[in-house]
């Protein structure tokens, strides 16, 4: 499942959503803070322009640019929907957006799979 569709499965409640950070990332930032700001993030991507970010990050994984490439179409693309859809925003919070969302579409940060019912 794509991570913009599963940011649309997530009910209002962030906090209540599981979250696995990569080892590496709890080992820089300590294990707490490295979960707080996963949290953080992904309420920030189940924003309306986090929506737009994560789907233009997710269709940005299968062309053959380079990270810098991919990085400065998708600020265009982002820039360019958030205005038609009459969202005001900063080029520099949607290149923070995108690498938030880099890091739960590298698989840095993950979201825990609902445990299921008996």
């Amino acid at each position: 499942m794509s991570l913009a569709s599963t940011l649309k499965t997530i009910g209002s409640d962030i906090k209540k959503v599981a979250i696995i950070v990569a080892d590496a990332f709890a080992k820089l930032f300590g294990t707490e803070a490295a979960q707080q700001f996963a949290q953080a993030s992904l309420a920030l991507l189940k924003s309306a322009i986090g929506g737009i970010v994560t789907k233009v990050v997710e269709d940005m994984q299968n062309t053959s640019l380079d990270s810098n490439a991919k990085r400065e179409q998708a600020v265009v693309q982002i820039l360019s929907i958030a205005a038609q859809e009459g969202i005001v925003v900063a080029e520099s919070e949607v290149r923070l957006l995108i690498e938030l969302a880099v890091q739960f579409v590298k698989g840095k940060v993950q979201i825990a799979p609902a445990p299921s019912s008996p």
